[in-house]
């Protein structure tokens, strides 16, 4: 499956206009996490979350909460420019943007995770594990 069918043609800040009013989550570099409801979407380079203005491309990532999940995207592993601990070994791209990604958070709550280009490294593929079975590798899809 090719990632080409996930390319957007949109900005970050063209997307991130999209969640106005969403709970989100802004992971900065040296400032750790700000949640926060995106109040106003600027059209050059500020986003108002709560009472501050923010540049989302300075940003490690935004997680915007309450978004439905999907199905299309495919699995990728994702390196970022700071430390993730692997969190992002095995996720769903749903997204590509001119200078963004999205994809779609784990866990309970239903969410999309930006990021901009400048904190990622790479994107890769994951490994598919093998599971040993007296003596015979068998794939797991």
């Amino acid at each position: 499956m090719s990632w080409q069918h996930l390319r957007t043609g949109k900005t970050l800040q063209q997307r991130l206009a999209q969640f106005q009013g969403h709970l989100a989550e802004l992971n900065a570099p040296r400032s750790g996490l700000e949640p926060g409801r995106i109040r106003r979407v600027f059209p050059r380079n500020f986003v108002k979350i709560n009472h501050q203005l923010f540049i989302p491309l300075s940003l490690n990532s935004i997680r915007v909460f309450n978004v439905p999940r999907t199905q299309r995207g495919i699995r990728v592993g994702i390196r970022t420019t700071f430390p993730s601990r692997n969190a992002f070994r095995n996720i769903r791209l749903v997204g590509v943007g001119l200078n963004y990604i999205e994809v779609q958070g784990k866990g309970r709550v239903p969410s999309r995770i930006l990021f901009p280009l400048s904190s990622v490294e790479s994107i890769y593929r994951p490994r598919k594990r093998t599971l040993k079975r007296k003596g015979a590798c068998i794939r797991r899809r």
